[in-house]
């Protein structure tokens, strides 16, 4: 009796013919196929989308994706797909890879020179810090998928996720994150559960970002009817329809039973109508699978139970090495699965018909077989020169406590992966320290390489514990020094200062003797602890003893270590001259050292922050496109090197440009998990909202941020939030809230003399306290500004605002007019306009209209330049009540439509993807990232009324025309 499956045919006992469904022809999945035709239909006219497909397994996952995948390329749609599989959580990027065929064999060069980078083959990659390979990568592939969007719209499908490594899950989200306007379709299937946490983040992101998710149910027992009908050829009788609800409504489990009973010949048709002539059937589709494999020869069921241990989806030519069988005898052993339905061939491979077949063989085998058969086959694997990588799962699943081979080959898979995919070295390194046992001679070296691995992987405060667990009893020596430098880089990310000054003064006691490069860099993670905690005295004083270490030992990137943290130390306290002083020393350091791989930090970062507080706005900015220029650096700071770059903008009045620039920052933020940077954007934003008169907007941020600012304890960048929160309550007439919002952080601030925030809170504290009637307050204010000014004569607006403070506390106008000539020097405008503002008020209280009226005209065109229309409103009002009548509004208000809306840079961007560039191309020509680029398409496309790039492109040639 022949019996086949998917679209083969089956014949019944008596000889008639009866057809299985083909793949395409889905039943009761109506609703889910309108949504999927509605996402390719949309894909093929340029607009982007993402769907989430989840479902228990043979519920119809991949059957539903099949259907996506012929409509997408009746309509001439670039389909990429890949699937993960079991046993390949360790392979870094894995089902990335096999989608979009990257590989250093690729004749395409790009996907060449990613493949290269995912071997750890790149140029440049002889040694690179850990962790900024896996987020260049990303960028890679993200600008790939953006270019071949450009050729041609873009299926692109990652099936049963929930095996995917996490490398793999975080290229997942940022392609579709930062590819929202690209004509790509991105579809993902998921099975319901068990999921692990990492694919719940991804899944919780990709619907925030607006993924459609597909959640397959259990067909109704008529829908199961119908399957069974199309399947026979004839309508279900009572009996088998009612033993077809044991399925649940799975499809898969349906069609098998259906197929099962043709091939025991228990069906018998009655009429117009097919029935069973028996009710024992297997109770799940496991218990099926299992007794079909009694109908197995004794050879070909060995073969099988290998095969499932190596995976879903083998080369034979693995499976012939494993079980050491010539590969024709494989074959023919084979050949009974295949005959049996159990197995397929795709792509020159042996895969089974469904992952839970698969499931089913591979638990039919005993655990302690199992693992046997694991371990034999990373043993043969390797032996044949397999990846370290591609193996690992196979020595997680197969090894036993006290396997020594296989924690040396974990140890060195986990060294491979580090760089590639931090969390997968986690994982790895973890195994490893299972394995061996308690007083073993190098499990102290284990752990210690497991601590640096917690370390990578962002999980400082488990680093911290187990370190200390390893430090508090007998250890081996040599790990001595480096969990104790690894302990204290993980107290510094946690802002645990005084744990961490304990562990460093008992280190520099300890009798092992430090190297200076430990004792540097101890000294530094103290100093940056010490400052952002509160004490930059205390941290000046550890950087500078880092400092004299280093260059008593002559270590160009130790020194660097310490002058940064130096420069952070004596800024905090507002010697911003100083601080520029060390961050140009440090940065030309940086240049010349030959050891480029031992600097973790980026100099032209910490310059460009350097030179911003010294007002020197237009060489930070260079500083920062030349720390985003730094393919390595980039991915430790990009979050933080966004942020300032827009910081910037927002400070040079350039405001359309700081809100796509801090969203950017806010977004590549959250994914790195850095709160305080997340606060930030929306503190910087709820200004330009406040300033704009969008108080509703505003007070969206500022809810965000408002947790910060409560409790005793504030955090470094509370000056700013606090400026922020009190600007809307100051527009919203609480003066009184946002006079005591201040207040606390003055006094915060004030207690640890940090000065860094003086700019932000003393100009409206001191207008507010004499507003209120706390002259004495706005006195002590103002002195103690003007005590900061002597830290840093060379800066004008720390100088303009002292003057200025004191000009307002004592009704003294000159001070006020000196303070403006000073602001003049810088570009800022919050500060500038703020001057005039304050010195005109004087100017008017003292009878001088005239001079009044021309410094409110000169504030007020910063405003409108910035498109502070509120902030000009407030100037406007102080126009007439001199008796002057502001002309019309300038040119920086754009109509809100047509190319005469957008700005500067976002016809920039215009021009440059109207020529064909990606995001990744037009962010490396203008100097900002591809976040950046893709904040500010999604404001073009609604500015122009278009959908897609094509669109835009006729747009601009339209424009140019």
């Amino acid at each position: 009796m022949l019996a086949r499956f998917d679209g083969w045919t089956l014949v019944l006992a008596w000889g008639e013919p009866l057809n299985m469904p083909s793949p395409g022809g889905l039943v009761g999945r109506e609703a889910e196929l309108a949504l999927a035709a509605a996402a390719v239909r949309d894909l093929s006219e340029g607009r982007a989308s993402t769907l989430v497909i989840e479902g228990e397994a043979g519920i119809g996952k991949t059957r539903l994706v099949d259907c996506i995948v012929d409509d997408a390329r009746s309509r001439g749609i670039a389909v990429y797909g890949g699937q993960a599989h079991p046993f390949e959580r360790t392979r870094p990027f894995g089902v990335v890879a096999e989608a979009l065929s990257l590989s250093r064999r690729s004749p395409d060069p790009r996907r060449a020179a990613i493949g290269e980078l995912l071997d750890g083959r790149g140029a440049g990659m002889s040694a690179p810090p850990a962790g900024d390979i896996q987020y260049r990568v990303v960028e890679e592939i993200v600008d790939l998928v953006d270019s071949m969007c450009s050729e041609s719209p873009v299926l692109l499908v990652a099936e049963d996720i929930h095996w995917a490594d996490s490398a793999s899950l975080l290229t997942i989200l940022s392609v579709a994150r930062q590819l929202p306007l690209a004509a790509l379709l991105v579809v993902v299937t998921a099975r319901s559960s068990p999921r692990s946490a990492q694919l719940e983040l991804l899944l919780t992101d990709l619907a925030a970002g607006g993924a459609h998710t597909l959640q397959l149910q259990p067909l109704s027992p008529g829908e199961v009817a119908a399957l069974a009908r199309d399947a026979l050829g004839a309508s279900p009788g009572p009996t088998l329809t009612a033993m077809l609800t044991k399925a649940g409504g799975n499809p898969l489990w349906a069609v098998a039973m259906v197929r099962s009973l043709v091939d025991d010949g228990r069906l018998r048709r009655i009429g117009d109508i097919v029935d069973v002539t028996t009710s024992e059937l297997p109770a799940s589709l496991s218990d099926l699978v299992v007794r079909r494999l009694r109908d197995l020869p004794p050879a070909a069921l060995e073969l099988l139970q290998v095969t499932a241990v190596l995976g879903d989806s083998v080369s034979l030519r693995d499976v012939a090495a494993v079980t050491r069988q010539p590969p024709a005898q494989v074959v023919r052993h084979l050949s009974h699965a295949f005959d049996a339905q159990l197995l397929d061939e795709a792509d020159e491979r042996v895969v089974f018909r469904h992952q839970l077949v698969h499931d089913a063989i591979y638990q039919h085998v005993p655990p302690a077989a199992r693992r046997l058969l694991h371990r034999e086959a990373a043993v043969v694997l390797m032996a044949g020169g397999a990846d370290r990588l591609d193996v690992a799962d196979h020595l997680i699943l197969g090894a036993e406590r006290g396997d020594e081979q296989a924690v040396a080959w974990l140890r060195d898979a986990a060294r491979e992966a580090s760089a590639r995919s931090p969390s997968v070295a986690l994982e790895l390194t973890r195994r490893a320290d299972a394995l061996l046992p308690r007083g073993h001679r190098e499990a102290d070296l284990v752990s210690a390489e497991l601590v640096q691995a917690l370390l990578r992987a962002g999980q400082p405060a488990e680093a911290s514990d187990r370190a200390q667990a390893v430090l508090a009893r007998p250890h081996a020596v040599e790990v001595h020094t480096p969990l104790r430098v690894a302990l204290v880089g993980a107290l510094a990310l946690q802002n645990r200062a005084a744990e961490l000054s304990a562990v460093v003064q008992a280190s520099f006691a300890d009798p092992v003797r430090l190297q200076p490069s430990d004792r540097v860099l101890m000294l530094a993670q103290q100093s940056w602890a010490l400052t952002y905690t509160g004490d930059p005295r205390a941290g000046e004083a550890s950087a500078g003893h880092g400092l004299a270490i280093a260059e008593q030992a002559s270590d160009p990137a130790m020194t660097v270590w310490a002058l940064t943290a130096l420069m952070v130390a004596v800024g905090r306290q507002g010697r911003f001259g100083e601080a520029l002083v060390h961050a140009r020393r440090a940065s030309l350091l940086a240049e010349d050292s030959p050891d480029t791989r031992s600097l973790p930090l980026r100099p032209q970062f910490f310059l460009g922050l350097a030179l911003f507080d010294c007002d020197l706005v237009g060489e930070a900015r260079a500083a920062y496109r030349a720390a985003l220029d730094d393919e390595f650096g980039a991915g430790w700071w990009l979050s933080e090197t966004l942020m300032a770059d827009a910081q910037a903008s927002f400070a040079l009045g350039e405001w359309d440009d700081a809100v796509p620039g801090l969203i950017a920052g806010g977004r590549t933020a959250l994914e790195k998990g850095n709160p305080l940077l997340v606060s930030q954007s929306l503190a910087y934003r709820a200004i330009i909202a406040t300033g704009v008169g969008d108080h509703r907007t505003a007070g969206e941020l500022t809810a965000g941020i408002g947790a910060s600012l409560d409790g005793d304890q504030l955090s470094y960048n509370a000056g700013v939030l606090a400026f922020a929160v009190a600007g809307l309550r100051v527009a919203q007439g609480d003066h009184q809230a946002a006079y005591d919002l201040l207040l606390r952080c003055w006094r915060f601030d004030a207690a640890r003399e940090s000065r860094f925030y003086h700019r932000c809170l003393a100009p409206d504290l001191v207008r507010l306290g004499l507003k209120l009637g706390h002259r004495d307050l706005a006195a002590e204010v103002a002195g103690a500004v003007a005590e900061g000014a002597t830290l840093a004569p060379e800066v004008p607006t720390v100088q303009s605002l002292a003057l200025r403070c004191q000009g307002m506390v004592d009704g003294d106008v000159e001070p006020m007019l000196h303070a403006v000539t000073l602001a003049r020097q810088a570009p800022l405008l919050v500060e500038h306009a703020g001057a005039c503002e304050d010195a005109a008020r004087l100017l008017a209280h003292g009878g001088r209209r005239d001079e009044a009226a021309t410094l409110l005209t000169e504030a007020l065109e910063r405003y409108e330049h910035a498109g502070a229309d509120a902030w000009a409103g407030r100037v406007r009002a102080r126009l007439r009540e001199l008796g002057i009548r502001p002309g019309p509004r300038g040119s920086r208000h754009r109509p809100a439509g047509g190319w005469e809306s957008l700005t500067t840079t976002e016809q920039a961007v215009s021009r440059l993807v109207a020529e064909g560039l990606t995001n990744g191309a037009v962010a490396r020509r203008l100097y900002i990232s591809p976040h950046t680029v893709n904040t500010h398409l999604r404001h073009v496309f609604a500015k122009l009324g278009v959908s897609n790039r094509v669109a835009l492109a006729t747009a601009v040639h339209h424009t140019i025309e």
